[in-house]
């Protein structure tokens, strides 16, 4: 329980970008999971090639999000606040225009979290400044 608590204090951190590296991608999408079903806050999970779902009804896919840019587009034009779970979706720091539109989201009006999880994640410099790395090392628990 002390490590969904650590993972709730940097979702509630100042920064709106989260990349946590880790090489349980898995696990920590089942911890991120666990804590939205203790949260009233809306929790969204994206992955390459697949329409962006809300957490808790993975089987309704939203339209018009599986492609990087119109994820991005989506979240950026969202007037709500959100916890986005990007996993595996790295691509989307190689791409100028989409590292805008992460920066866009961060310093936006609209309170909004975009969380990349994945076992490597380099964060262009532009983005450094509006976004905080964290690594995990999960403990075997079998």
């Amino acid at each position: 329980m002390e490590y969904l608590s650590q993972l709730e204090k940097l979702l509630e951190s100042r920064y709106r970008v989260i990349a946590m590296e880790s090489y349980e991608v898995d696990r920590v999408c089942e911890l991120l999971l666990e804590l939205s079903r203790f949260s009233n806050k809306p929790y969204y999970q994206a992955e390459p090639e697949k329409p962006m779902y809300r957490l808790g009804a993975s089987h309704i896919g939203i339209p018009k999000t599986s492609k990087p840019e119109d994820l991005m587009e989506h979240i950026e034009a969202s007037q709500h606040f959100g916890i986005y779970i990007l996993r595996n979706y790295t691509e989307i720091l190689d791409d100028e225009d989409l590292v805008e539109d992460l920066i866009s989201i961060a310093t936006g009006d609209v309170h909004k979290v975009v969380v990349m999880v994945a076992e490597h994640i380099r964060l262009p410099r532009a983005l450094k400044p509006y976004a905080v790395r964290s690594k995990h090392q999960m403990k075997n628990t079998g």
